[in-house]
């Protein structure tokens, strides 16, 4: 008996080399069992597996978009940032796909990529919810909502494209209750962990974001980007946000930050002391853990030392833009404390 497969099988191995491996990865895949029923036990990581071998995307291909997205930005009157990604970047996960979860391709570039319209969902999320901007602003901003209702706002939000070529890594998610979520069975803890391979961008890849003004809209490009810059360091982009994914830093921010002081003061040799303590780099002693940060700043017994110590932790807020619009309720609690104590010296 002949076993049916497809012809690809049959004619060659394909192997990915150069091209659209966005094309590659939806459409080609080959790991299927003989009756196509699964990938079989390991098929989802070796298809993952496929485009790792080499950064994805054709330099030439990249700079020559970059050029065009940034001459269209700045004859528009628009503002744009690169981001590095700090941590892994997923998205597209809810596509679907033979691997089940899905990843989100630039249909030309063949890279990842954000589209625009989750890039203003992301921004308008953060300015209603966390920066608390009214209601009539973020209408004329991002527009009605739905967009169906044809009102549309005052500025526009580019796809994010990555800059070069780039790196790709597998992951795992693990659910435990996967009975429990196909409502066969209450969650408990005797079921079984199903890990699931998936694939995501890997950390130290650069973006592009940008925004164009649709009519009078300059200033207000220029306050998107702001926050923009804050949802990506602190929210972050893409799915799985609530576990650490789709963080991003901006260059200027890693410019600033990675520009050694002139003079290495009393203050941060304490805060790098600190972070070494508690197992962390400075730049997540600052950005997360504000509360321990001032508690342990609290602490601090020699006038001297402290008030060094607050002047490096408010330098570092500064760069960030944190210092007089912090995001969050922790973070304005603890930087009030630090300008009463300034006031009071």
């Amino acid at each position: 008996m002949i076993t049916p497969r497809p012809l690809y099988r049959t004619t060659s191995e394909p192997v990915l080399s150069g091209g659209n491996a966005g094309l590659w990865y939806d459409k080609f895949c080959d790991v299927w069992n003989n009756d196509f029923s699964s990938l079989g036990d390991r098929g989802k990581q070796e298809w993952i597996e496929t485009v790792l071998n080499e950064d994805v995307g054709d330099a030439d291909l990249l700079t020559e978009m970059q050029e065009r997205v940034k001459s269209l930005i700045s004859n528009s009157g628009g503002k744009f940032m690169f981001f590095r990604t700090t941590a892994p970047f997923v998205t597209g996960l809810g596509r679907s796909h033979p691997v089940e979860n899905g990843f989100a391709w630039h249909h030309t570039l063949g890279v990842p990529y954000l589209p625009g319209s989750s890039v203003k969902g992301l921004v308008r999320s953060w300015a209603s919810i966390w920066k608390k901007v009214n209601g009539e602003e973020i209408k004329r901003i991002f527009g009605e909502e739905p967009e169906s209702s044809g009102g549309v706002g005052s500025v526009v939000f580019l796809d994010a494209l990555p800059r070069q070529p780039v790196k790709l890594k597998a992951e795992i998610m693990t659910p435990h209750y996967a009975p429990y979520y196909q409502g066969r069975e209450p969650p408990a803890d005797w079921h079984s962990p199903v890990p699931i391979p998936f694939l995501a961008v890997a950390e130290g890849q650069e973006f592009l974001f940008g925004v164009i003004p649709r009519k009078n809209g300059s200033e207000e490009c220029e306050k998107v980007m702001v926050w923009l810059k804050e949802a990506l360091e602190f929210a972050g982009a893409g799915a799985k946000t609530a576990v650490g994914y789709g963080r991003f830093l901006s260059q200027d921010t890693e410019t600033a930050e990675s520009k050694p002081p002139e003079t290495r003061t009393p203050g941060r040799e304490w805060l790098e002391s600190l972070a070494e303590e508690k197992r962390m780099s400075v730049e997540d002693l600052v950005n997360k853990s504000y509360k321990m940060l001032k508690d342990e700043w609290e602490k601090i017994e020699g006038q001297e030392l402290k008030l060094s110590a607050l002047q490096e932790i408010k330098r570092l807020y500064q760069t960030k833009g944190l210092w007089e619009n912090p995001p969050t309720k922790e973070l304005k609690k603890a930087i009030n404390r630090y300008k009463e104590y300034e006031r009071e010296k």
